[in-house]
C-alpha cells in the first residue's frame, strides 16, 4: 500500500515576518550589531514608552501562578 506523502503545514503570516526579516537583515549584511544599533536609533526616535519586560514582584492583586497542569516529561 503506498503511503501519501505529508506536506508540511505552511502559515502565511510566519512566511511574511521571515520574508520581512530577511529583506530587513539584508539591508545590513546579516550584521547583528548593525541590525542591533539601527532598532537602538528607531526606538530613540519614537516617542513612545519603552516596554520593560523586567519580573515584578508577586502582590495580592498579581499573585504568582502555577502551570496550569503537570508537565508530561518524564525523566528517564
Amino acid at each position: 500500500m503506498k503511503t501519501a506523502k505529508k506536506v508540511p503545514w505552511r502559515d502565511p503570516i510566519v512566511e511574511e515576518i521571515r520574508r520581512n526579516w530577511e529583506e530587513y537583515a539584508q539591508k545590513f549584511d546579516f550584521d547583528l550589531e548593525k541590525i542591533y544599533l539601527d532598532l537602538k536609533r528607531q526606538q530613540d526616535e519614537t516617542s513612545g514608552p519603552v516596554v520593560s519586560f523586567a519580573r515584578k514582584p508577586p502582590t495580592v492583586a498579581n499573585p504568582p501562578t502555577a502551570p496550569a497542569r503537570p508537565s508530561k516529561r518524564r525523566d528517564t
